[in-house]
């Protein structure tokens, strides 16, 4: 299978990777048709009374459409409060859904046997009665099958459209926040969480600019990085830099690579800052078991097998740790980082 992350790796970005490739799963818990419907309305009316004070609401809506790549079409016709409120209903995504199921397979071979029967069954030209009746059977079947498999085809085509509309309304939040008017903005965002939260998507809005992240994602810096770091900048305001950078790179699509080699240097850093040893490695058993004799051996193994994830020692020379492997792995640095913090507390 071709590597769907790379192009996040790819500079000319310009640091806005889209959406679908950080996140190319979402999930579907919760109600999107409920929170696509409270954010339609929301959007229709922050831009009805123009309530960022957007100079020129047109000229805004062109500049959406060069940020998302195009995932959003601008036309100066209809208003852009209109068009915007059209874009992101849920009524639109069954219409869309609906034309994409159209060119399912069942679909498209419902439609061969509709014209392989039409040139049989005719009177006149090619007119075959054995054969029409047995495309005539055929035909039945497929449209059967066709039929008991249709609503669950335009629902999975439903959500294949999510991303996009998160791209476009991540895009959205983007182009307020360069402009300016914070107080509105964060009314809005207000707004979104409270959407999120009242429907039930796993989803919320943080930083700035601001970012539409997994629950996964805040979860991560609530239960661990909220933890580690407080501490850290108590002690080692740089570490505690450091990792709080590499976490972000990760929300940006930073390259893998880089998250998890800058992520591992901060806690290898922390160590030689814990020992007293400049020259540490946390690849290296014997300077582990000499400064921290302590651990238990399980984690000492566990350590050494983070090490090795590092650069070509883990083989990711040319290619880094999938979007979710790496999520995975800046969590086991941190909790590292914690547990060499409570080392020094507790075995000295």
């Amino acid at each position: 299978m071709p590597d769907q992350r790379s192009p996040s790796h790819d500079d000319r970005w310009g640091g806005h990777v889209p959406w679908a490739l950080r996140y190319p799963v979402i999930s579907t818990r919760g109600d999107y048709r409920t929170f696509l419907t409270m954010l339609s309305e929301r959007l229709y009316q922050l831009f009805l009374y123009n309530e960022c004070q957007i100079s020129n609401v047109s000229h805004f809506g062109a500049r959406l459409a060069s940020e998302s790549l195009m995932r959003y079409r601008h036309d100066a016709k209809p208003a852009f409060a209109l068009r915007i409120k059209t874009y992101f209903s849920p009524e639109t995504l069954d219409c869309e859904a609906r034309s994409k199921s159209y060119e399912d397979q069942e679909e498209r071979e419902v439609n061969r046997l509709q014209r392989e029967y039409n040139l049989v069954a005719i009177p006149g030209h090619g007119y075959n009665s054995e054969k029409a009746q047995q495309l005539h059977g055929e035909l039945q079947i497929a449209q059967m099958k066709a039929s008991v498999s249709r609503t669950s085809r335009i629902k999975d085509h439903w959500n294949q459209l999510l991303p996009d509309r998160l791209e476009v309304l991540q895009c959205l939040l983007s182009l307020l926040a360069q402009d300016g008017r914070h107080e509105a903005l964060d009314s809005f965002q207000r707004d979104i969480r409270r959407f999120m939260a009242d429907s039930g998507v796993q989803l919320n809005i943080k930083g700035n600019p601001p970012l539409i992240l997994p629950l996964e994602e805040p979860l991560l810096q609530k239960e661990v990085l909220d933890k580690v770091l407080p501490r850290l900048e108590a002690t080692f305001p740089e570490r505690a830099r450091d990792l709080g950078s590499a976490y972000h790179d990760l929300l940006k699509g930073v390259d893998t690579n880089t998250v998890f080699g800058n992520a591992f240097k901060a806690l290898e850093e922390l160590a030689r800052n814990l020992t007293g040893d400049g020259s540490l490695k946390l690849s290296d058993r014997a300077a582990l078991e000499k400064h921290f004799p302590k651990l238990h051996g399980t984690i000492r193994a566990s350590i050494l097998k983070l090490a090795g994830h590092r650069g070509d020692e883990g083989a990711h020379g040319r290619k880094g740790p999938d979007e979710w492997e790496i999520r995975y792995l800046l969590l086991s640095i941190c909790n590292v980082a914690l547990l060499l913090l409570e080392y020094k507390d507790h075995c000295g």
